[in-house]
């Protein structure tokens, strides 16, 4: 740095005017500021928002799931035969062949639609989060009249821990004198299930695999079988069901997470880019107040910049010192609008009074995330629309002339 750029500088910081205590430059300042915290405030929003829903999706699902590629279930020979094929597989963490189907319930005076599942309780590495999302009462089906169910479901049909279920299978109805008669069945309520998601926590009945067997009449058979993978397996669960599905000779249908969730998680990376790219534009318009800015401290400077240049002061020294001045405001301008868009994040993460509507976000809670890589983003970029709006003012400073500023 050149000895007058840097002694201006040090100057402008440290002289007892504090002239970066003026109007226009607090102005610049709070300007800056806001858009630099909103702009962190929209990310890590975005960024928490599709975190939480991943971390959600995998642990109430699994990673992996065969099926039987025609109408039927799968039966203890598959469920053989693909146990021991999981074994050999380096990549899976654990599996659990489960009974899956839709079904009603009812407390008697309100009906609802929900997704039965027939798990194998006692596992104890199991290829979803169950006894983790168990929130109140127990996770353990002892007798096979009990059942857990999602707290959502719960409130809806007005059901506490100790209460009576009644599920209704309309697809496993018997035949009588009087017409069709769904199979019906009461469970005892004994623990509430709490994922965080809508979708889940308002539909999912956890019961015994006997139970669910007995109920929709398919002993010895299973829906389908789930794989947990190990973590770093994870996103390449699209390519290892398909590598299996190769070597399984495509006698099962098989699926990852990411081809039910692929799309979602695809369309919420895009989401958060564009809001990225249009919040900058407020970036862009704070900028409007440097340039407002640099163009005022240039005119109120102009006979000192005409006495300096008298002395031989170039253009290039006298730009630099009002870039340097305008960086030194920036860098403290954007990293202090960083910290305020955090604090702001974390109070709406942490507040109760405003909730999203589970049935459409998925989620009722919002949640953030803070990401180094955003925040180096947001930083680099913010300096750049900055920086380039300071050098649009000073071009008048090669327009000075010299001759005219010393005679006035």
């Amino acid at each position: 740095m050149n000895k007058v750029v840097g002694y201006f500088l040090k100057k402008y910081i440290f002289s007892p005017k504090k002239e970066w205590l003026r109007f226009d430059s607090i102005f610049m300042v709070v300007g800056i500021v806001i858009s630099v915290a909103t702009l962190t405030v929209a990310l890590s929003i975005f960024e928490g928002y599709e975190k939480v829903l991943k971390k959600t999706i995998l642990g109430v699902n699994s990673h992996i799931y065969i099926f039987n590629p025609g109408e039927g279930n799968l039966d203890k020979e598959n469920i053989e035969q693909l146990s021991g094929f999981c074994e050999e597989q380096t990549e899976i963490e654990s599996y659990a062949a489960i009974i899956m189907t839709q079904a009603m319930c009812t407390n008697e005076k309100r009906v609802k639609g929900c997704l039965l599942r027939g798990i194998d309780w006692r596992q104890e590495n199991q290829p979803t989060s169950y006894k983790e999302y168990i929130s109140e009462g127990r996770y353990e089906l002892q007798n096979l009249n009990e059942a857990v169910i999602g707290y959502k479901l719960a409130k809806s049909l007005n059901l506490s821990i100790g209460d009576t279920l009644t599920l209704i299978s309309p697809l496993n109805s018997q035949i009588t004198p009087l017409g069709m008669k769904p199979q019906k069945q009461e469970f005892l309520v004994v623990g509430l299930y709490k994922s965080g998601m809508y979708e889940y926590d308002s539909k999912y009945v956890f019961m015994n695999y006997q139970s669910a067997a007995e109920f929709i009449s398919a002993v010895n058979e299973y829906s389908m079988l789930e794989i947990k993978l190990s973590d770093e397996n994870i996103e390449r669960a699209d390519y290892l069901a398909y590598r299996w599905s190769s070597e399984l000779d495509h006698q099962f249908q098989i699926t990852s997470w990411i081809d039910f969730n692929g799309n979602l998680f695809s369309l919420l990376k895009l989401e958060k880019w564009v809001i990225f790219i249009i919040l900058s534009f407020l970036i862009l318009i704070a900028s409007f107040n440097v340039v407002s800015s640099v163009s005022t401290s240039i005119i109120e400077k102009k006979q000192d910049l005409g006495i300096l240049k008298a002395f031989g002061a170039s253009s290039r020294i006298l730009k630099n010192i009002f870039i340097g001045k305008t960086f030194i405001i920036s860098i403290f301008a954007v990293t202090f609008g960083q910290i305020f868009g955090v604090l702001i994040a974390i109070f709406l993460s942490k507040q109760t009074f405003f909730l999203l509507k589970g049935d459409v976000y998925f989620l009722e809670k919002i949640n953030v995330s803070f990401n180094l890589l955003s925040w180096i983003i947001i930083l680099l970029v913010s300096l750049l629309i900055i920086s380039g709006a300071s050098f649009i003012p000073l071009k008048k400073i090669t327009k000075l002339d010299v001759t005219e500023i010393l005679r006035s």
